[in-house]
């Protein structure tokens, strides 16, 4: 039997040092561990290989660093191993300098016109050049048989097609690209990416599998070097939560809460470990960001069952802006002293939100997952890629939300789960495009009853639903205004819903139910003129499809857009009033503020099926997000929580103020909730639940 794998059960707290040539001119080994074992660091990501190369590596296409002057790479590793702190392979193989590309030509990335890309004098090269397709494998290995890295991290993988100044140079047309998309599609790789061009489609699902073939052949090449170097994106999963200057608002509050989720991916077995970003984006590296937005994301980061980590550029003695790092101990030291409490949990979510990819800034996801969060629904994430049955069974819903491209394979598992029971809550497109970005003539969807796409407006601004009325043709069940407000109790003095830009009208099967007819849109100036002059159509807002033993939810439009960008209660209610009434989802504290994120996780009983030996509720305050700033969090006092349990409770206490809660047991029709209250909540806390069984 192999030896266990060093990573697994590993109390992962890391640091990145993405240290700069100049840093190793004068790196101390002693003071680098000092530094490092001071933060609580168990783990340690040190830049290695690929466009510079740490260590004495003497071949024509690897540049070594001229400052290899203080203490080596190898006395540093020892140093970490010593102290009992493992230490990651930074590699960064998306460019080589300029004298390198001189040499070899074919290597690099070439626009349409030919050109390079030459950035400060690195120049990009091709994931299907000979850098990365050959000796990217021989500076690995030769790294790795000098070097004894614990594991390895490669830093911007894939077809990088615009600069550290976010110009965009377009399609790689190497010569290389060209054969291979050529040979497989028998196609020129076309000249701009638009979606609406096939050939654009096409080179989509190349790029996808070049990628794809790359990583599979670069993982069986590590392991084959050593089954006890841990792999990015195969043992952890490695991503990072980031602010930059110019990025459009609004800044991403829970950036660290969803990637830590939707790193996991419903892999227990992998690590999720969203790093915080020190500096405040690419021109100001050596400036931080506020200590509070990175105590925040590590807090998130623990609330979601995922690793603390901490990235900065430089070493940790000679950083310029030091302001975030007693933040940072206090969390990294918490995740230390409370590592036996906290490891070992499951999400007991019972919401899944699906995403496209990894790296994911989708408006309608995030608008999702702000209102499930700020409803304190306990909601999980993850990528659909090769969903199973398996996969989706502990939930009670999946959404959607205008997740466009579906296989015909992810379709018939999302309809399987509806048929047993679930609900498939889905917006805007989701479902409208297979995987390899082409339409269906037909959505595989069938728990999403949706018959016929009519068409697809994006001019609708004004538009509006109206909340108080239902829909009643084209074999649509409809249902009278007493009856929508049963589902829509948020609207119960509220007659429109705004409904942003896009609509989609679709004709539904048959036996269909239809709630807020679309009235289209009306004139909103002047004053005077502002009232409907075309009245509403038999197009619904709404719809919801039984299907089998559960049922589709679909929204021809994007609320979770809307609420995103804008903010405005009006949304807020749409959306919620689908979760918790067409949905049946139950939020753990209702009377709480939305500027709290509430997580729900347990920890399993031996192999005893579902059963869970104690609850672990976990709090964070976001009072402190205000306007594009993060502040100190407001302190909260008297929150009241009801907690789903099963078994019988002996104790409840607190991880942070180590004290114990009054609390009680209440019957309700879908089991038993635990009613407790918190007198106070800083920044965090957590609450443990202890049950007997």
């Amino acid at each position: 039997m192999d030896e266990k794998k060093w990573w697994i059960d590993y109390p992962w707290r890391l640091v990145q040092t993405n240290m700069r040539q100049i840093d190793w001119a004068d790196i101390s080994a002693e003071q680098y561990v000092r530094d490092l074992k001071e933060f609580g660091a168990t783990v340690v990501l040190l830049n290695a290989a690929g466009i510079i190369a740490n260590y004495p590596a003497g071949r024509e296409y690897e540049t070594v660093n001229p400052y290899l002057t203080g203490d080596s790479i190898a006395n540093i590793i020892d140093a970490c191993h010593k102290a009992g702190i493992r230490v990651l392979a930074r590699t960064d193989f998306s460019k080589i300098r300029e004298p390198v590309y001189q040499r070899h030509p074919d290597w690099a990335f070439r626009t349409a016109a030919g050109d390079i890309v030459n950035y400060n004098g690195d120049v990009h090269v091709c994931p299907n050049g000979p850098y990365q397709q050959d000796y990217m494998f021989r500076i690995i290995g030769d790294m790795l048989s000098r070097l004894p890295f614990d594991g390895i991290f490669y830093n911007m993988g894939g077809f990088q097609s615009r600069d550290y100044s976010y110009r965009y140079y377009g399609l790689c047309h190497c010569e290389n690209c060209r054969r291979k998309f050529r040979e497989r599609f028998g196609l020129e790789i076309p000249g701009a990416g638009d979606l609406k061009d096939p050939a654009y489609r096409r080179y989509k699902v190349f790029q996808d599998q070049c990628m794809e073939d790359l990583d599979t052949r670069l993982s069986a090449h590590v392991r084959a070097i050593s089954g006890q170097i841990a792999i990015n994106g195969l043992d952890y999963q490695r991503i990072e939560s980031n602010t930059e200057i110019g990025r459009p608002l609004p800044q991403w509050q829970y950036s660290a809460s969803s990637n830590t989720r939707n790193s996991r991916n419903l892999n227990y077995g992998i690590i999720p470990s969203n790093t915080t970003v020190d500096f405040i984006g690419f021109p100001y590296r050596h400036v931080s960001v506020s200590a509070h937005l990175q105590e925040l994301r590590l807090w998130q980061n623990l609330a979601n069952l995922g690793a603390v980590d901490y990235y900065l550029i430089g070493r940790l003695d000679n950083h310029g802006d030091k302001s975030g790092y007693e933040g940072v101990k206090k969390v990294f030291r918490f995740a230390r002293e409370n590592y036996e409490e906290l490891r070992g949990l499951r999400n007991l979510a019972a919401v899944l939100v699906l995403h496209q990819a990894h790296w994911d800034d989708d408006p309608e996801v995030r608008g999702w997952v702000r209102v499930l969060t700020e409803t304190h629904i306990p909601l999980e994430e993850a990528r659909i890629g090769r969903l199973s049955l398996r996969d989706l069974a502990p939930f009670k819903a999946v959404i959607l939300p205008d997740l466009k491209y579906v296989s015909p394979q992810q379709a018939a598992v999302l309809d399987d789960f509806v048929r047993s029971g679930g609900v498939l809550l889905a917006s805007g497109e989701a479902g409208f495009y297979d995987n390899h970005y082409e339409q269906y003539d037909k959505i595989p969807l069938k728990s999403l009853g949706i018959a016929e796409v009519l068409y697809h407006r994006r001019d609708v601004l004004s538009a509006m639903l109206l909340a108080d009325e239902a829909v009643g043709a084209g074999g649509i069940a409809g249902m009278s205004g007493p009856a929508t407000r049963k589902y829509f109790p948020h609207f119960t003095d509220v007659r429109y819903v705004a409904c942003g830009q896009e609509f989609i009208n679709v004709r539904m099967e048959e036996g269909a139910e239809a709630w807020m007819p679309f009235l289209p849109p009306q004139p909103f100036g002047p004053p005077e003129r502002c009232y409907a002059l075309n009245p509403a159509v038999d197009t619904p807002g709404v719809t919801r499809f039984p299907f089998g033993k559960g049922a589709g939810i679909y929204v021809p439009w994007k609320p979770g857009t809307l609420f995103y960008r804008e903010g405005y209660p009006n949304t807020a209610w749409f959306m919620q009033d689908l979760l918790e009434r067409l949905c049946g989802l139950a939020s753990l504290a209702p009377a709480l503020s939305p500027m709290v994120e509430a997580t729900l996780s347990g920890r399993p009983l031996g192999d005893a099926g579902p059963a869970h030996g104690a609850l672990v509720v976990q709090l964070v305050n976001t009072s402190g997000h205000y306007g594009n700033s993060f502040y100190a969090p407001v302190p909260i006092r008297d929150l009241a929580l009801e907690i789903p349990a099963a078994g019988t409770v002996k104790t409840v206490r607190t991880l942070r103020r180590r004290e114990k809660l009054r609390w009680s047991l209440e019957t309700v029709p879908a089991g038993k909730l635990v009613k407790l209250r918190l007198p106070l909540l800083e920044d965090y806390e957590g609450i443990v639940i202890e049950l007997k069984g």
